[in-house]
């Protein structure tokens, strides 16, 4: 086993000529803020975990990286079969795919915006100076459009700016600067000391980012070499799985629990108690997400840190904690009662944000026992959240924000209404709408409220992990586009998908629903959970492969998914029109 060190302009070179990544691999799935704290390391000069890759010539399916990332790509569509034969030698990443993903869409490639549109990442040159509300030193931001000084394209890097070294990049950006300085009015122009710290940082700031790319000091690699020696698809394969469910690591948790355990011995126990019992839903909560709760509750914020409970008022913090656990052991339990009986969450492929269910926490804990209506809001709040990203970005301060709102005796009331004024200020989307049942980011999470709605359960409640749903076209894509002529916009629609378990999925063929329908009816099996529409569910044979009949019954399904997904999300806009009061 080699261990060397490499540029990052080195990795960016093979990354898809002979760096994959293997079909093990899970899909990427860091939220654009993980990604922002990455570069935010790099640029502190923080240490990343060393890269594990391994040399093959063996039949392995290989996947290539996103040169724009998207969160929920269709994984068939990066497969390259030439380079998965056998005798074909290739590098794939084993550990790290996360980093060197981001690392690749930063410096050399984009991530898809909520429209689909293509945000390249911009660096702030002169950041550095403080901390961010989201605890970064560094400002680092995706934009559809080119920004203006300060902001540097890093990609440029890489690109037109390949031959050039940091003390003329730094100093072009600095004139610039220096000349919108002389432009502004006496009154705002920097002081000569103000203007000397920004020219510093700037120096600063790009010979980092060029280090970081040119130097083989900052990524250091494992590699096994399949080829030279003997490293079976076996052994890989079993390293694979240790490297990536990891030995016993030292987390914020950990470090909590060391500081907490003088003031309240049984502390640690009963949150690895609550966990367990967070965790019967198969979502993978940690210890670190009950501390959280417990620290929102009491007034003293999301931020997890061993210093909150040291000193007297650590002192007190552990008392409050100790005297109200008993209410806040009902809170966790009605939370996962509503977790498993409302939500009917099953599965990390249909949650963006754990963090996401620490206001409903923080309101169960000042609200308990909510009524129909509260938890029918309660639902609707869950799916905006993870449909609009509300947590992608200052997940603590978010938490914190809400705290004002949702933490309180509410009488009238789950608050949705102040829930979505934050938001609203935030800037973010808080009312589903037509257009967004066409966003394939979010057909994971539309098809899994379809499912829960009409069949009162989650379609990820598998006892078999190899079993999880697949999505599916109704009428097959393949058939629509060369047998009909039709284009990917009209057959890539949730009007034509429906989830199939992975293993039906596998045998199934390209079969015309008439027949595929048809056959699964005669079997007993509920069809109507997958047409949703009674008169195709009652008489499979009008699922006729034409044209007029697949836009009829794809157009209708649609709507009638909308109307399953609108009252679910938007449960206070139903009482508005019925004349409700939430």
């Amino acid at each position: 086993m080699s261990y060397k060190p490499s540029s990052l302009y080195n990795l960016i070179q093979v990354i898809n000529k002979g760096l994959f990544l293997p079909h093990i691999q899970r899909p990427f799935v860091w939220e654009e803020e993980q990604m922002l704290k990455l570069f935010d390391s790099l640029m502190r000069n923080y240490p990343i975990q060393t890269l594990l890759f391994w040399k093959t010539k063996d039949e392995i399916k290989a996947r290539k990286f996103m040169e724009e990332v998207e969160w929920d790509p269709d994984l068939s569509d990066y497969y390259e079969p030439n380079i998965s034969k056998a005798g074909c030698e290739k590098t794939f990443v084993l550990d790290g795919q996360q980093r060197l993903q981001t690392l690749y869409a930063t410096f050399a490639g984009a991530i898809k915006g909520p429209d689909g549109e293509r945000l390249e990442a911009y660096f702030d040159a002169s950041s550095g100076a403080a901390l961010s509300d989201d605890g970064l030193l560094y400002t680092l931001k995706f934009s559809k459009v080119a920004l203006p000084r300060p902001w540097y394209r890093v990609a440029d890097l890489v690109g037109k700016d390949a031959q050039r070294v940091a003390e003329e990049l730094s100093e072009e950006m600095n004139d610039s600067l220096d000349e919108a300085d002389d432009a502004l009015p006496a009154e705002k122009q920097p002081t000569s000391q103000e203007q000397k710290a920004r020219q510093k940082r700037v120096r600063r700031n790009f010979g980092q980012l060029v280090s970081l790319l040119r130097e083989d000091k900052h990524f250091w690699i494992q590699e096994l070499d399949g080829v030279a020696n003997n490293y079976t698809y076996g052994t890989v394969l079993d390293i694979f799985v240790r490297v990536n469910s990891g030995g016993t690591k030292l987390d914020a948790s950990d470090l909590m629990f060391a500081a907490m355990k003088e003031g309240w011995d049984e502390i640690e126990e009963a949150i690895e108690d609550t966990t367990e019992l967070l965790n019967s839903t198969n979502i993978g909560f940690d210890k670190t997400f009950p501390l959280k709760c417990l620290l929102v509750v009491h007034g003293r914020g999301a931020e997890a840190s061993a210093e909150k409970f040291t000193g007297a008022d650590g002192t007190k913090l552990l008392a409050d904690m100790k005297a109200n656990w008993d209410r806040a052991e009902a809170a966790f339990q009605e939370l996962r009662d509503f977790l498993k009986t409302d939500l009917k969450v099953y599965a990390e492929k249909v949650v963006r944000s754990h963090n996401s269910f620490i206001p409903l926490f923080d309101y169960l804990y000042f609200n308990p026992k909510p009524t129909e209506r509260s938890r029918a809001l309660m639902r609707g709040y869950y799916y905006k959240a993870q449909l609009f990203g509300w947590y992608s970005q200052g997940t603590d301060k978010v938490i914190n924000g809400l705290h004002s709102v949702v933490g309180q005796p509410s009488p009238g009331g789950f608050p949705m209404q102040g829930v979505k004024d934050y938001f609203i200020g935030r800037g973010y989307p808080t009312e589903l709408q037509k257009f967004h049942l066409e966003q394939t980011r979010l057909r994971f999470l539309l098809l899994n409220l379809v499912y829960v709605d009409q069949m009162g359960s989650s379609p990820f409640d598998v006892k078999y992990k190899g079993n999880e749903p697949h999505i599916d076209h109704i009428y097959p894509r393949h058939a629509l586009s060369t047998k009909l002529g039709l284009g990917s916009a009209e057959v890539n629609t949730l009007g034509n998908y429906r989830f199939v378990g992975a293993t039906d999925n596998i045998r199934k063929r390209a079969e015309l629903p008439d027949s595929y329908f048809g056959r699964l009816k005669s079997y007993g099996s509920p069809i109507e959970k997958h047409l949703l529409l009674d008169e195709f569910a009652a008489d499979t044979k009008k699922l006729v492969f034409d044209v007029a009949t697949y836009r009829s019954f794809r157009d209708r399904r649609l709507q009638r998914i909308w109307e399953i997904c609108g009252r679910t999300v938007n449960p206070e806009l139903a009482a508005m029109v019925s004349g409700g009061v939430a």
